[in-house]
């Protein structure tokens, strides 16, 4: 899956940086980067509670809620359903201590 990605420390679009053309001295700018963004994807679902996404309000893991108390035994069947309605394709999706691990 191709789409815009964000800068991990900034929370910003990446955007390929400016270049000065060596024939007509202008400074091209190329704009955002596309590339591949699964990761991002499948990372956006995992730290967002249900209907922070309004366009499609039940997408939203809600990870964070797993780490305090009790945990949900349908918590991972959901989440792998989440991720792959977003597009993106999941084997296994599995919580041991704090680490969520993903396949």
């Amino acid at each position: 899956m191709k789409g815009l990605v964000i800068d991990i420390d900034t929370g910003d679009l990446l955007v390929e940086p400016a270049k000065q053309n060596a024939k007509t001295g202008k400074i091209d700018t190329n704009g955002c980067i596309v590339t591949d963004c699964e990761t991002q994807v499948v990372e956006n679902i995992l730290l967002a509670n249900r209907g922070e996404f309004k366009e499609l309000p039940l997408i939203g893991a809600e990870t964070r809620l797993q780490l305090g108390g009790e945990r949900d035994v349908m918590w991972a069947t959901r989440t792998k359903k989440m991720i792959k309605a977003c597009g993106v394709e999941v084997r296994k999706i599995s919580i041991t201590d704090n680490t969520v691990t993903v396949e």
